[in-house]
């Protein structure tokens, strides 16, 4: 086993990712600052992204990387401006039944397509999807192609930034999603392929060329991993999935595999099906997470499911949020090694059910961390 005091946390995530022994690893998923104390930044030189900066989200996740002594898989984005400047959303927000309203309008050649949300401090909901009609579709349609034209050059310098902050300390990824997540009303989804196939069609396969393309920038950019959801397995079937979802996860992955990056498939949701029936065998990302037994998700045990899927596949998870929020240090000592119990004999790496809650106790989470790595 190579010691793990010698290592980068970043060539530590090479080597572990290469099949060698490093030891345990340890990464809650955490894309923003979410302990009981005030954010510090707890690094000798300056904080690259202070308060109000747009990456603040990332010096947020290296502080608490620092602080709790996790091996951090770090999440940002990068601008993907596009070149016609007319198409870039105009916003605005107000203040109704003591909601916050967002309003987002875009403007085409065929119609003006809106999205209305509405939030407090504890949900969030859409008023109005930004697809509805079939004038939506043309428009969508119209705006994708529009999209594919963007300043790539700032995109990447935007990465280089972000790579040239975090150096050796970790490992960069960034969100992504199954293209049929992408603009799409999911309310009524089904609703849409019936009533407009061609144009529902167009604008999916228009999604799939347009991620991508983008593929290809954020790897320029020095991007290491996509962190990347299958949407809606609580509510689409596996035939569903077969049709519009597995067969553009296999070019997504084949295309930024083989530019040297891999994959974090994260999904919270009901997943025992796809389980059973092997998809995620089929597709092999490097990691998967987060195996949710109920009443999060709906898989018999961890072990049930770490013996189903394939031992290359690296599992990640499963210590539930409200156990690091509000339990006991013995609680949390007592559901680390239950999970190291469970995946025994397979690769694993110790993880939540899902992203850190805010006002997490550091006690609590420093145990998660010292249990979890204190055992080879």
């Amino acid at each position: 086993m190579v010691r793990q005091n010698e290592l980068s946390l970043r060539e530590k995530w090479r080597l572990f990712l290469s099949g060698v022994d490093v030891g345990p690893m340890v990464s809650p998923l955490c894309d923003d600052w979410s302990l009981d104390i005030p954010y510090y930044w707890p690094y000798d030189e300056p904080d690259p992204f202070p308060p109000g900066h747009k990456a603040h989200g990332l010096s947020q996740q290296m502080a608490m990387a620092k602080i709790c002594g996790w091996d951090p898989l770090y999440l940002a984005s990068i601008d993907f401006i596009p070149k016609n400047q007319k198409i870039l959303p105009i916003t605005k927000s107000y203040i109704k039944n003591n909601r916050k309203c967002i309003e987002t309008h875009i403007e085409t050649p065929y119609n003006e397509l809106t999205s209305i949300t509405e939030q407090n401090e504890n949900n969030h909901c859409i008023v109005k999807e930004w697809l509805t009609t079939e004038e939506d579709y043309k428009s969508m349609i119209w705006l994708a192609k529009q999209q594919m034209d963007y300043y790539e050059d700032i995109a990447i310098q935007q990465g280089h930034e972000l790579c040239k902050h975090i150096d050796d300390r970790g490992v960069l990824g960034t969100w992504n999603e199954s293209p049929i997540a992408l603009n799409y009303n999911t309310n009524e989804l089904f609703f849409h392929i019936a009533d407009w196939p061609d144009l529902f069609a167009e604008l999916h396969q228009l999604t799939v060329d347009l991620n991508l393309k983008k593929l290809k920038t954020l790897k320029k950019a020095g991007f290491d991993y996509l962190f990347y959801a299958v949407y809606g397995t609580e509510w689409s079937s596996p035939e569903f999935f077969k049709k519009w979802e597995l067969e553009d996860t296999k070019k997504l992955f084949k295309e930024w595999q083989g530019m040297g990056g891999f994959i974090d498939w994260h999904t919270c949701g009901h997943i025992a099906r796809f389980v059973e029936e092997g998809f995620y065998n089929q597709l092999k990302p490097e990691i998967f997470e987060t195996l949710s037994e109920p009443p999060v998700g709906n898989i018999p045990s961890l072990r049930w499911a770490r013996e189903r899927i394939d031992k290359e596949i690296i599992t990640k998870g499963n210590i539930g949020l409200d156990i690091l929020l509000n339990g006991t240090e013995e609680e949390i000592r007592t559901s680390v090694n239950r999970v190291r119990e469970e995946t025994k004999g397979y690769k694993h790496i110790f993880g939540l059910s899902d992203d850190l809650l805010h006002n997490t106790p550091l006690a609590n989470v420093k145990a998660f961390v010292d249990e979890a790595s204190s055992r080879p």
